[in-house]
């Protein structure tokens, strides 16, 4: 009993598309009906509409093509056999009200459009060949029966039969293409989902990897760093140690070691600061940027530098210790690769709608336009300086921090004419 019930369940069944698509034909053909019985009515008051019909069937058509705005799952499941059990009721009466009116031509035209239009909103083949064949049969029935001449009668017949044969390839075709789309359909969800559960493996093991990365970054960096301050500590001991007394290549040598543990102990500690940007989802608070910049300028303070800050900055929803990460790198890097007497440098801030938009600008050598994309790469140096205490880290940790917390970091610079930092900070939501 249940494989016949799912086998009457899969014959009916439609597709939502083709379900909704039957209900805005039923919507159409409600009035339609109306009108067009009026049509003829106007035309020809002789005709004769049983049991009013017009009324009946045309308030059928809007019921049966309201359903699907229902949107309940049951009516879906059987809206085809709703649609088939319609189709099939009126194709009934519409014959015998066509033989009822001794078939006249106002009846026989609609009733051949009905049957050619009617299969189209059947899904199925069996269905097609039952409704089809069933029509050409009733109608022969009322033909035989009737008082027409034999020439009339044939030329009925032919040609309700000539509908049905074409109706029936056109619905054949329509349906195999439909079993094709299907098929294709079933192959492109199924590579679909094999390529989801693809993309989410390798995302997961990505995912994986980069903590493991991150991890090993920061155990590396965190042991690497006792050693590194032995080393340095030794190093400056043995040069200013009054009781040893090296001769000048011998001290060139030590210096030159502590300038080395001094470039590593940066690049180990830049490493540990990139690592320790891990996780996206850090602690935010309501952030005084302008008091935090003012502690920057307190610890940069000397004589040959002046940091301007035009506008008063404003309190902005963010981790502290990241923002003053940025902060610091910025400044500190337009003060380090500045090739003049008195460095300037020029904060300024405006607002937007969504952004907090802040300006970090120099009145250093500039940057040529063809590194403004490597400056923001991981250990890239545009200038190899012992002096300059610089990895290429700084910039990099600016903007994986500012990125991550949804902002956008750009530069603009000309040769000889300073550089200028624009990073935005998304607005609190009011």
């Amino acid at each position: 009993m249940k494989k016949v019930l799912k086998y009457l369940k899969d014959i009916g069944r439609l597709e939502r598309f083709e379900i909704k698509n039957s209900g805005i034909t039923f919507l159409l053909a409600g009035p339609s009906t109306f009108m067009y019985v009026m049509i003829m009515f106007y035309y020809n008051p002789g005709l004769k509409v049983p049991y009013h019909g017009e009324i009946v069937f045309s308030l059928w058509f809007v019921l049966v093509g309201i359903i699907p705005y229902f949107k309940s799952k049951f009516l879906d499941e059987i809206y085809g056999w709703i649609t088939f059990a319609s189709l099939m009721i009126f194709q009934f009466y519409l014959t015998y009200t066509t033989a009822f009116n001794n078939f006249s031509l106002d009846y026989l035209l609609v009733t051949y459009v009905f049957i050619f239009g009617a299969v189209l909103l059947l899904s199925n083949r069996l269905l097609v060949i039952i409704f089809s064949a069933s029509q050409l049969l009733h109608l022969s029935y009322r033909v035989y029966y009737s008082d027409l001449d034999s020439m009339s009668e044939s030329a009925i017949l032919v040609s309700m039969s000539t509908i049905f044969v074409f109706s029936f390839l056109v619905m054949n075709g329509l349906i195999r293409y439909r079993k094709k789309l299907e098929t294709i359909n079933v192959e492109l969800e199924k590579r679909i989902q094999q390529r989801t559960v693809d993309l989410e493996t390798r995302a997961k093991e990505l995912l994986r990897k980069n903590k493991d990365l991150e991890e090993f970054a920061y155990v590396v960096s965190h042991d690497l760093k006792r050693p590194l301050r032995n080393i340095y500590t030794l190093t400056d001991w043995l040069t200013d140690d009054t009781e040893y007394q090296f001769n000048e290549e011998t001290n060139q040598s030590l210096r030159l070691i502590k300038e080395q543990v001094t470039q590593m102990d940066l690049l180990v500690e830049g490493i540990l600061n990139y690592s320790l940007q891990m996780d996206k989802e850090r602690p935010v608070s309501n952030v005084d940027a302008q008091v935090l910049v003012d502690r920057i300028v307190k610890v940069n303070a000397s004589d040959t530098l002046k940091i301007h800050v035009s506008q008063k900055l404003p309190k902005v929803i963010f981790n502290e210790s990241q923002l003053l990460q940025v902060f610091q790198n910025l400044i500190q890097n337009a003060i380090k690769h500045n090739d003049k007497e008195l460095v300037e440098i020029h904060i300024k801030y405006q607002q937007t709608q969504k952004w907090h938009q802040f300006s970090i600008h120099d009145n250093g050598p500039g940057i040529n336009e063809k590194y403004h994309k490597k400056i923001f790469e991981l250990f890239q140096k545009l200038e190899v300086k012992s002096e300059i205490d610089s990895i290429g880290i700084g910039l990099a940790l600016v903007k994986k921090i500012i990125e991550r917390n949804g902002g956008t970091i750009t530069v603009e610079s000309e040769l000889g004419k300073g550089t200028t930092f624009i990073f935005t900070v998304p607005a609190a939501e009011q």
